[in-house]
């Protein structure tokens, strides 16, 4: 019965009302915001373009400022180069022409870090310093690399007219010299490395020539032995010749220490008046050498010889002078070959073996002190 009752009293609502139940009934104005948005939208449109015009006008008037005060201003051409080189293998011409300067360019066009990069580029340039001086002035200061041999492909081959010889500095780089001076001449060859390999530029690291190369630094204040060439032919030691055409053996290492053996034989020949032909400096103690006496001048005629002198001639010719014609002599054959005659000999005649003999034991006897004698040096 109750409930009966509570079903009956509830409330009851159409469809319509069920639908518009807890909504906002608002009117939109279409008209107005879309006015608003409008006008919004004109005013950052005109501020963006503003600001563009602003832009560009600063950008435009700076440009031309700038081409009129420096980029056409003739104050600023090119007017001089100035190059402080501390070497004379690259020239005025060379240097120009590889850093692309041109006189009556605008300094500011000239781009220092290109022209920088090309110069050093060059394998005789070590160092190259580019400077702006303004208002018309470039200064290059350029360190050249200072060559201390030639890397020759054989004894044979003068390095210096040779196209596959390079010069080399104390760093082991090859570069080949753009005009040649007359110090390139006395630099001592290095012979035996692969030179076909190499390149101008390329860094040679190889043990014998870095051996070759200690050694040339290390001679290269001594006056008492000057290299000529060193071998590096048979890979396990150097083999130097100096100017006197002595052969001198090196080991790789430790090339200070075997100098410093090779002054106490220099000092050893010395003291024995005789000169090195030979010296293993590989060995410690006792240097194996071979010395010699110094080279004998060559013999030089007594005097001259007049038309009726008697001349010399070997043991088994006898030379005689005929009295009926004093400006002829005549050459007289063995006992062999003498035709049979009565005639006496003259007296003259009797002692012209002697002298010839006598001719004979001096020429054996400068033979005999030029002959090589071999000695172990004690080194201590």
């Amino acid at each position: 019965m109750n409930t009966c009752n509570k079903i009956n009293n509830r409330r009851r609502a159409g469809a319509g009302h069920r639908k518009t139940q807890g909504l906002l009934e608002v009117k939109v104005r279409s008209e107005i915001a879309n006015r608003q948005r409008n006008r919004t939208l004109l005013v950052w449109g005109c501020k963006i373009t503003l600001a563009l015009s602003m832009v560009g006008g600063a950008i435009y008037g700076g440009r031309e400022v700038v081409n009129r005060m420096f980029l056409k201003n003739p104050e600023y051409n090119l007017a001089a180069v100035e190059i402080s080189d501390d070497g004379a293998a690259l020239s005025r011409e060379v240097i120009l022409s590889t850093a692309g300067f041109k006189i009556g360019q605008n300094i500011f066009k000239v781009s220092l870090a290109k022209a920088c990069e090309a110069i050093a580029a060059l394998p005789q340039v070590d160092h190259v310093d580019l400077q702006r001086s303004l208002p018309n002035k470039i200064t290059v200061d350029i360190v050249e690399r200072r060559p201390v041999a030639w890397l020759a492909e054989a004894r044979t081959t003068d390095p210096s007219t040779s196209e596959k010889s390079f010069l080399i500095d104390s760093k082991g780089v090859l570069f080949k010299p753009k005009r040649q001076l007359p110090e390139y001449l006395r630099l001592p060859a290095i012979y035996g490395a692969p030179v076909e390999n190499y390149l101008p530029g390329d860094t040679v690291g190889s043990p014998e020539v870095c051996a070759a190369l200690d050694l040339v630094q290390k001679n290269g204040d001594a006056n008492r032995f000057r290299l000529q060439s060193i071998d590096l032919s048979k890979g396990y030691c150097l083999i130097a010749t100096d100017a006197r055409r002595a052969k001198l053996t090196f080991g790789l290492d430790d090339i200070g220490r075997q100098l410093e053996r090779l002054g106490a034989v220099l000092d050893y020949a010395a003291a024995q008046g005789k000169e090195i032909r030979t010296v293993n400096l590989m060995v410690e103690r006792n240097i194996p050498a071979v010395l010699s006496a110094p080279a004998a001048p060559e013999l030089e005629s007594a005097a001259p010889q007049e038309p009726s002198q008697t001349v010399d001639a070997p043991a088994e010719k006898v030379v005689e002078k005929t009295a009926v014609k004093p400006n002829e002599t005549k050459v007289v054959a063995p006992d062999a070959e003498r035709p049979k005659t009565t005639d006496k000999k003259p007296n003259s005649l009797k002692k012209k073996p002697t002298v010839a003999s006598t001719t004979t034991t001096r020429t054996e006897s400068v033979v005999r002190r030029a002959e090589p004698v071999t000695r172990a040096v004690p080194v201590n």
